[in-house]
């Protein structure tokens, strides 16, 4: 379905065009200003794919969480048909969670940034506001016992990136017999969650489909993150470039891949990136990044936090 479809689905929902005033947004949300608050249907606002939460916002606002890949969509075919324009909230903020002591601000990292127009994914990190947010959600909902929150506060000033190879991003369309119907959202939105259920401070979700732009990741992560969650796909069995690098940065690690790549095909049992590897998770769908980022925690727990020289 295209966003267009749930675009046009909210105008409904929220009383007409007629009805909305102004649009803001920021990573996760967006924050309509209505004319008549009492013309919003929440309920049916909450019944549209991909909508997460939906809440009132003062006297005449509406604010309505989507999946991270999705809100951008969403906002700008709202302003297309709208004719109104997006204010867009600055969420560069680096989040923390839990209270922790003086720390150096990390530099945000621009290269691989930079060419994002080549990915069908651009990184995703939340603001403070959106993971708090999405704190909320998680106590409203019952959740499985092995993703009950376990941390005890150790990693509120630690940060992981989740990194995707080529292809990822057609999760859900990419052979579903092997890597099941779920999408790339479901995995961004999964591992938010799971990283908010270990207590860490910040998670970035980033794909791409050039191995360049992978190597430029990891490089910038050194400055950046704590530890990674690494499914490099199709480059797992060709990429030293991915090795070297994973090396050169020193990060903990922990490879993921959504399928048994130990009962695939020959080539597949090559993995040039698991040397530097504290762990492998295979075979357990898109469940395995949930508990690769476990894994993670339970690691960087054991260990001093990274100096990120």
């Amino acid at each position: 379905m295209e966003t267009t479809t749930y675009s046009q689905a909210l105008i409904e929902a929220i009383g007409g065009a007629a009805n909305i005033r102004s649009l803001a947004m920021c990573m996760t949300r967006l924050r309509l200003e209505l004319h008549d608050i009492s013309r919003a249907d929440l309920s049916a606002i909450r019944a549209i794919h991909h909508v997460l939460s939906v809440r009132r916002r003062g006297d005449a606002g509406v604010e309505v969480v989507f999946g991270p890949a999705i809100v951008n969509n969403v906002a700008d075919d709202l302003s297309f048909l709208l004719d109104i324009p997006i204010a867009r909230k600055n969420a560069k903020a680096v989040v923390k969670l839990t209270p922790a002591g003086p720390r150096r601000e990390r530099p945000r990292t621009t290269g691989y940034v930079g060419r994002r127009r080549a990915m069908e994914h651009a990184p995703t990190t939340l603001s403070r506001d959106d993971l708090e947010h999405l704190k909320e959600l998680l106590n409203s909902v019952d959740l499985a016992s092995d993703e009950a929150p376990t941390g005890d506060g150790e990693l509120g000033d630690c940060a992981i990136l989740v990194l995707n190879g080529p292809n990822m991003n057609l999760l859900g369309v990419r052979e579903p017999g092997i890597y099941g119907k779920n999408t790339y959202d479901d995995l961004v939105e999964l591992c938010h969650r799971t990283a908010i259920a270990e207590g860490f401070g910040e998670v970035r979700c980033y794909q791409s489909n050039h191995e360049g732009d992978l190597v430029d990741a990891i490089q910038e992560a050194r400055l950046s993150y704590d530890g990674i969650v690494l499914n490099p796909a199709a480059y797992t069995h060709t990429s030293v470039a991915l090795l070297d690098a994973l090396k050169a940065v020193g990060l903990s690690t922990v490879e993921v891949h959504m399928s048994a790549v130990m009962e695939r095909e020959g080539f597949r049992q090559t993995s040039y990136v698991r040397e530097a590897c504290i762990a492998l998770v295979a075979g357990e769908g898109l469940e395995g990044y949930a508990h690769a980022i476990r894994i993670l925690a339970e690691h960087l727990r054991g260990t001093q936090p990274s100096s990120r020289k």
